[in-house]
């Protein structure tokens, strides 16, 4: 009786080869694809050009800029005390002049101003630049895939959050008139990490680190030291980037999948080569 040919037939490990590469190439494709479909909702609510909002001038308020500085200097030096309480109250005239007067926030130039500081948020103007459709890089752009910037034109409703070593901004509601935002994007923009850079900071490090309180109090933002309290937990890159982990999570239980569905494949396609073989040898 001749060999049965499906013995050792390479018919069963080229089909699992050849699913194994579709669903890589699926995943692959998924991954590609998600930046655009990103960019197509954020170009919903998004413009292309910006709309600066308006900065306060500093000359002609040189008196006002040195007062401001005082205050905040004073407000540091108590905060280097660990016995002493330590409280500065700072109104929406201050919060915009510091954007127009000092270098360590002159990226929010044009993109935030404060409106107004109601009983319960801060209500602020804002012309906020994001990525806009990936695209590949131009002559001079640095990298392979670079994108045309997006700006998020409206008033965002938040409080200081304070967390050890950093103050932030919570966003609460963000108003964009036109249009809806998401909710996938406000779970991305709940926290605006406006002074992470400065953690380290030889000068603003320590004093946010040696503040306990943050808060929105009779019109005004006051920032706080309370001898005995201890600050807020550290902030967790997860509290600030939701919408990021949830689609990483995402491609990571779908590469998971991939990995056991061709894994099972494979083993069944062992299984039953072995199972023929032993047939073939019994024959």
């Amino acid at each position: 009786m001749p060999p049965q040919a499906t013995a050792r037939s390479p018919f069963a490990g080229c089909l699992i080869f050849v699913l194994a590469l579709l669903i890589l190439i699926g995943l692959i494709g998924f991954t590609a694809w998600m930046p655009f479909r990103q960019a197509s909702e954020i170009e919903k609510f998004t413009k292309a050009a910006p709309a600066p909002v308006a900065v306060d001038a500093t000359e002609g308020n040189e008196a006002k800029v040195n007062d401001l500085v005082k205050r905040l200097e004073a407000f540091r030096a108590d905060l280097n005390d660990a016995a002493k309480p330590a409280r500065i109250e700072l109104t929406a005239e201050d919060l915009n002049l510091a954007i127009a007067a000092f270098p360590q926030v002159a990226e929010l130039r044009k993109s935030f101003r404060i409106r107004e500081i109601t009983a319960e948020a801060l209500v602020i103007d804002i012309c906020y630049q994001l990525n806009g459709r990936p695209r590949l890089a131009k002559e001079g752009e640095e990298g392979f895939m670079a994108s045309d910037p997006r700006y998020l034109i409206g008033t965002i409703k938040g409080r200081p959050h304070l967390a050890r070593r950093e103050l932030a901004l919570q966003v609460d509601a963000l108003e964009v008139p036109g249009s809806t935002v998401p909710n996938g994007f406000m779970e991305h923009f709940s926290s605006l990490r406006l002074f992470e850079r400065y953690v380290k900071d030889p000068i603003l490090g320590p004093a946010m680190a040696n503040m306990t309180r943050a808060e929105i109090k009779d019109g005004k933002m006051v920032l706080a030291r309370v001898p005995g309290e201890n600050p807020p937990d550290v902030v967790s890159d997860a509290s600030f980037q939701q919408g990021s982990q949830r689609f990483l999570t995402y491609v990571g239980i779908a590469a998971c999948l991939f990995l056991g569905f061709a894994a099972t494949m494979v083993f069944l396609g062992i299984r039953k080569q072995k199972r023929l073989e032993k047939e073939g040898d019994g024959n």
